[in-house]
C-alpha cells in the first residue's frame, strides 16, 4: 500500500478506498482513516510499514505524517544497529583445537566474501602460528552457500594448503555439494566426511572414553 515502496500513503475513509473497501479488518473496525510510512533500512531495502489508525475518519495533517517518519527512520536504525551487531557475532572465527597439531572451525550463518576475508586471515595466522597439520572446515551450520561462496571456500583450502596445513571438509550437505560441482570447483583431492568423527577417523585419530 505504500507507493512504490518509499512514500507515505493517507486513506481517509477505508470503506469508500477500492484497495481497503472490502477487507475484512475494515468491516470489523466499521471504518476509519488510516497512514502509514515506510520503515527503510540504510541499504535502501523496505522493512515495512508504521501506520497510524484511528476508528473515526480523521484528517491526518502533515505534522503528523512527519512524526510518523521520524518514528520510522528511528526504527530503521535500530533495525539496522541489531543486524550490524548480528553480523559483527556472525564474523567470529570459533578456531576449536581437537588434538596436537588439528582444529575445527565451525562455519555457522552466511559465508560472503568478507566473511570469507576473515575467515581466511585468522584460519592462516592460526595454522602458521600452530604449525597445524590439519584443518578441519565443519559447513553443518551454513545457512547460505552460493556460487559465490565455492569460490571464497576454495580459495582458504588453497592458501592453507600452501602453508603446509591440510584442509578437511565436514558437513558437506547435497546442496553444497551440487553447487561447488555447477562451479567446477575442484574438491576432488580434498578429504571430505560427513562429520568430525568420521573425519578424524580418517586422519587416524580415535576418540576413547575414560573407564
Amino acid at each position: 500500500m505504500v507507493q512504490n515502496g518509499r512514500e507515505p500513503f493517507i486513506i481517509s475513509h477505508l470503506e469508500l478506498d477500492e484497495v481497503t473497501k472490502d477487507m475484512a479488518v475494515t468491516k470489523n473496525l466499521g471504518g476509519g482513516s488510516l497512514a502509514g510510512v515506510p520503515i527503510m533500512r540504510n541499504n535502501g531495502e523496505n522493512y515495512g510499514t508504521l501506520c497510524a489508525l484511528d476508528t473515526r475518519p480523521v484528517t491526518f495533517t502533515d505534522k503528523d505524517i512527519e512524526l510518523l517518519t521520524t518514528m520510522a527512520d528511528l526504527l530503521g536504525y535500530v533495525i539496522d544497529l541489531d543486524s550490524a551487531n548480528e553480523r559483527v557475532q556472525s564474523l567470529s572465527v570459533p578456531i576449536v583445537p581437537i588434538f596436537p597439531g588439528v582444529v575445527v572451525l565451525p562455519i555457522i550463518g552466511e559465508f560472503d566474501q568478507l566473511r570469507a576475508e576473515r575467515i581466511l586471515e585468522v584460519a592462516l595466522a592460526e595454522a602458521h602460528d600452530s604449525s597445524l597439520d590439519y584443518f578441519i572446515l565443519d559447513l553443518s551450520g551454513l545457512h547460505q552457500f552460493d556460487s559465490s561462496s565455492a569460490v571464497y571456500l576454495f580459495k582458504i583450502i588453497q592458501s592453507l594448503r600452501l602453508i603446509g596445513s591440510e584442509p578437511v571438509l565436514t558437513g558437506v550437505r547435497p546442496d553444497l555439494a551440487m553447487e561447488a560441482i555447477k562451479q567446477d570447483t575442484d574438491f576432488k583431492e580434498v578429504t571430505v566426511k560427513s562429520n568430525l568423527a568420521d573425519a578424524l577417523k580418517a586422519l587416524g585419530f580415535t576418540l576413547q572414553k575414560n573407564k
